[in-house]
């Protein structure tokens, strides 16, 4: 999969649409319509990302839950022929609908698009999708459009995802991504009180811009050099040890090896319970062997 971030080269490419915030159930589904589509019209399939969240840049702060390090590793599963970065600066977010569809046209070489039922478009989203529709028409590309996507009757959307993951509910969250929500980043020194209980974990250095869980003990699994590993994972602050800061520890079952300074990731599987302050650390030890044991009887 190529990354562009200049001009195509292609001669006709279908590109996909969207905001793409998420690359939750809905997304992929507008994704993999435009790959299907390319292969069976002799086009190459890619997909227009930003650098920054798009509703981030116009809304203010908005809490990611995939980055697009993700995104890249997801779409090249998907075999996309290329993905399409550009920043969305100034510039880009005052041309008019009329000016995007031409953007499109001489930068992407687009031959179709894929969008969602709810795509807009352009300066201060004055384009639809019927704009898209017509514009297509008289710029001559052609615009696929995926109807809404449901799981359980409800309409996949990010703000429900990621309000889930707040919630804990990260086995909710799984379901609308169709897949598991995930964490990477840099495993720093802490404050090593695990270690010193004989339970060592690691403490990842997150995002800080990335939705996070509800505070509690999670089951889920960690990704170490490709290898894969149930594993305990702790979030919040160590109310047992007094601590302030909110952290993501992880216990890797089964693992006892110096991972200081390698990039993990974590996935989360389902919440175990709340955090609890315990009266001693013997009675705080028993409640992670406790956790540890319910992880590890699980199907991770």
């Amino acid at each position: 999969m190529e990354i562009i971030r200049d001009e195509v080269n292609y001669d006709g490419t279908v590109v996909a649409l969207g905001n793409f915030d998420g690359l939750h159930v809905a997304h992929m589904t507008i994704i993999r319509n435009g790959i299907r589509y390319a292969k069976e019209n002799g086009l190459k399939s890619g997909v227009l990302l930003f650098d920054e969240n798009t509703k981030e840049v116009t809304q203010g702060k908005i809490e990611l839950i995939t980055t697009n390090e993700l995104k890249l590793e997801l779409l090249e599963r998907e075999r996309a022929d290329f993905v399409f970065m550009r920043k969305f600066d100034m510039e880009f977010m005052q041309k008019t609908p009329e000016e995007f569809a031409i953007y499109l046209v001489d930068a992407l070489r687009v031959k179709a698009v894929c969008v969602g039922y709810d795509y807009s478009f352009g300066h201060k989203a004055q384009g639809d999708v019927n704009m898209l529709q017509s514009l297509g028409e008289k710029y001559g590309f052609k615009v696929l459009v995926t109807d809404a996507i449901k799981v359980d009757n409800r309409i996949v959307s990010s703000t429900y995802i990621r309000q889930a993951i707040k919630d804990g509910s990260v086995d909710e969250a799984e379901r609308y991504l169709d897949r598991r929500y995930c964490i990477d980043g840099e495993v720093v020194k802490g404050f090593q009180n695990g270690r010193k209980m004989g339970i060592p974990t690691a403490n990842v250095d997150y995002d800080i811009n990335m939705a996070l869980p509800k505070e509690g003990v999670y089951a889920g699994v960690a990704y170490v050099d490709g290898r894969r590993f149930k594993s305990v994972i702790n979030v919040g602050k160590n109310l047992t040890f007094n601590a302030r800061k909110l952290t993501v520890e992880v216990h890797i079952l089964g693992f006892d090896e110096d991972i200081y300074g390698k990039y993990i990731r974590v996935s989360f599987a389902k919440r175990l319970r709340g955090v609890i302050k315990f009266d001693s650390i013997d009675e705080l030890k028993k409640q992670i062997h406790n956790d540890m044991e319910t992880a590890l009887n699980m199907d991770l």
